[in-house]
């Protein structure tokens, strides 16, 4: 089987792939970029890889590179993915692929138009808790799906990130960098979403973060114009109705939550534990997720290591094989969460429910 080459651009978040890439069998990454050359040559350097630019043109450019992973921020990914795929490349996007259901549609339409393989960075999907409870879901092991409700709750304003995350124009905020995962899964798990009633707000807008000035440390204050929290009630078109709650700026972490209600049954994962209990059963208690489902845990990065598990799926399409079960997200997802967020949005805004 002839090796893939790969090359990275945005090396924040692009530091995840190129850690997970590093762990795929037959795939070599010849090149990373970011707007920060002098970073791009470090991380090159470092990580041993041949090449290194500042300008993403020379990349699409290099015949040898057979796939390109973009973790830019959300306002630069619909350009870098379509040169990506003018140039024959095939591509994994960060989560959620462009500003909004246009930018993700017009992608989709490019992929299907030149026959590129693609995926998109919902790795929690990978992860044990998530994938088994698809598996039991399928299985109907809730019965008729009745509720979920999702918690979310961190101790610093989501502001605080500073740069594009805490910028709404830029794709910043808790919604579109967070929720957005959970809102992909929930869509895999029960289907489309008919209409969202919602309400998403900047509760902490003036924000001060620590940074280095030199040698010394000083208190750094802005403006966030992304969100930081929101609440919405989603309802299914299959039946079943859907409680988001995220907040940040509450002082204190706490363990992300999703409970999912059956007529049957109730499933429960908490940082990535998988509960639950069945109507014949007497407790409730942990469910034994398959080994097949596990996770390598050195080093303990579940995100990274699904990432690699995505990403490695990805490569086996490449190569023409056909896989079995599951298969990566694509653009087709992140058009429909990027609909399902537009919804939320207008129903805060308007204060009325709206259709998706």
């Amino acid at each position: 089987m002839s090796d893939i080459r790969a090359a990275v651009i945005g090396l924040a978040w692009g530091q995840l792939h190129i850690d997970a890439l590093r762990r795929i069998r037959n795939l070599e990454i010849v090149a990373v970029c970011d707007a920060d050359a002098e970073r791009a040559k470090t991380i090159a350097k470092n990580a041993g890889i041949p090449y290194a630019t500042g300008d993403a043109n020379e990349i699409f450019a290099r015949d040898e590179i057979d796939l390109v992973t973009i973790s830019t921020p959300p306002n630069t990914q619909k350009d870098l993915a379509n040169k990506a795929m003018l140039a024959k490349k095939a591509v994994l996007v960060e989560s959620p692929a462009g500003l909004n259901s246009q930018e993700a549609k017009f992608l989709q339409d490019t992929s299907q138009q030149r026959k590129i393989k693609n995926a998109v960075g919902f790795q929690t999907r990978y992860l044990p808790s998530y994938a088994y409870a698809q598996e039991l879901i399928a299985e109907e092991y809730l019965g008729k799906f009745l509720r979920a409700t999702i918690t979310f709750v961190m101790a610093q304003p989501w502001g605080v990130n500073g740069n594009w995350a805490a910028d709404e124009k830029r794709g910043g905020g808790v919604m579109r960098n967070v929720a957005v995962h959970f809102l992909d899964a929930l869509l895999w798990w029960f289907g489309p979403v008919e209409s969202v009633f919602a309400d998403r707000e900047t509760l902490f807008s003036e924000v001060r973060r620590p940074v280095m000035v030199g040698r010394e440390q000083k208190m750094e204050k802005f403006t966030a114009t992304a969100d930081d929290s929101f609440l919405s009630l989603l309802k299914f078109e299959n039946g079943g109705t859907a409680i988001l709650n995220f907040i940040t700026g509450a002082r204190q972490d706490q363990s992300w939550n999703i409970t999912l209600v059956g007529s049957r049954a109730t499933l429960q994962i908490t940082s990535g534990t998988l509960s639950g209990k069945r109507d014949t059963e007497r407790d409730f208690g942990l469910i034994e997720i398959p080994r097949r489902l596990e996770l390598p845990d050195r080093p303990r990065e579940p995100l990274m290591w699904a990432l690699c598990e995505l990403a490695t799926d990805l490569t086996k399409q490449m190569q023409g094989e056909k896989l079995e079960g599951r298969v990566p997200p694509t653009f087709q997802d992140a058009v429909m969460t990027h609909r399902v967020m537009e919804a939320i949005q207008r129903s805060a805004d308007d204060m009325l429910w709206a259709s998706v």
